[in-house]
């Protein structure tokens, strides 16, 4: 009886020694089939927001233009009897670039000097007419229309035959003449063009903190490869309204007659001074994902990557104030961004 009990236990203790290894062979198998997926960490610098100081002066760059260009049309059609400008000429104010055929008018005029002539008498012996009762106030009165139409017609002549004859407005250079002599040219036929470049422009776009530093009249530092050092110009004009990207139109005004000239097209570098500056918590510019007006930082957070919200102030190339988002000792991935998103496992390289 005891023998038959010793190997019942034995054939049980056999079952369950062949479960065990059959049960840990099938996890070994199982995890052979279906390996852990081990995230890698990977590897980005990272550096502590600290308090900084920055400077309220900040430079843009923007295009020379004209203050004054225009480009001149014929106000009248007809044939283009004289041409007396060509390209890169000087000309001045009134000065007269081109002349249309008004022969058509010459003779208009003409009739109507005789028949303005023959009016003229016919008032006056209608009025000696009246004074003798030979004629009525009413045919008196026809005369005198007669005579008022045919001087407006006669004005009329007068302004279309000055219209012949196209007249610089301004002083300045002719550009892109786009007729020749001989040519025919109907109502607003552009000629070609006029630039005054004693005077120039540029045009800058501020974001909003750079617009509430600066005011209409205030002067700015203008620099170019072409000068030898910068000359000043001053703010003519901050616009009141941002555009579709949140910028402000700002207009630069620049006296171009001294003895270093720029040329319209040119891109210039325009600086805002303003003599102050302000403290606050800095990050490089590197640490931006976003534009600055919609900015955001990767942070470091146990050893993992957290995408955060941040809002800014001054921004210059190579830092950036922060007014909100973050907290001083906090630390900021500036290298390594590509492959980051929340939740991704870093590791911070020296």
């Amino acid at each position: 009886m005891k023998k038959k009990i010793v190997s019942i236990g034995i054939g049980l203790g056999l079952v369950v020694l062949i479960g065990v290894v059959l049960a840990n062979n099938k996890s070994k198998i199982d995890l052979a089939a279906n390996p852990k997926k081990i995230k890698p960490q990977i590897p980005v610098k990272a550096i502590e927001v600290k308090e900084d100081t920055f400077s309220t002066s900040f430079t843009l760059n923007g295009e020379t233009s004209p203050v004054r260009e225009v480009t001149i049309a014929s106000e009248v059609q007809g044939k283009l009897v004289n041409l007396l400008i060509k390209n890169g000429d000087r000309v001045s104010a009134g000065q007269a670039i081109a002349s249309l055929d008004a022969s058509v008018y010459t003779a208009q005029m003409r009739s109507l000097e005789y028949s303005i002539s023959k009016a003229e008498l016919d008032l006056e012996r209608y009025k000696r007419l009246i004074d003798l009762g030979g004629a009525t106030p009413l045919q008196l009165e026809s005369v005198r229309i007669n005579h008022e139409s045919l001087l407006a017609q006669k004005k009329e002549v007068l302004q279309q035959m000055d219209h012949m004859q196209i007249r610089a407005p301004f002083s300045g250079t002719m550009e892109n003449l786009l007729v020749e002599k001989g040519s025919y040219v109907s109502f607003g036929t552009k000629l070609a063009e006029l630039i005054d470049n004693s005077a120039l422009k540029i045009q800058v776009y501020l974001s909003e903190n750079e617009a509430f530093r600066v005011v209409p009249g205030q002067p700015v530092s203008i620099s170019s490869p072409v000068l030898s050092h910068p000359v000043e110009g001053k703010i003519a004009m901050l616009s009141d309204k941002a555009d579709a990207s949140g910028k402000f139109l700002a207009e630069i005004h620049y006296v171009n007659t001294g003895e270093e000239k720029l040329k319209a097209g040119m891109i210039t570098d325009v600086a805002f001074v303003t003599g102050s500056t302000s403290t606050g918590l800095s990050i490089p510019a590197s640490a931006l994902t976003g534009s600055a007006k919609h900015a955001k930082v990767f942070v470091v957070k146990e050893d993992k990557a957290e995408l955060r919200e941040i809002s800014t102030g001054i921004v210059t190339p190579t830092k950036v104030q922060v007014t909100g988002g973050l907290k001083a000792g906090e630390q900021v991935v500036v290298s390594g961004q590509l492959n980051l998103e929340t939740g991704t496992a870093i590791s911070i390289i020296k």
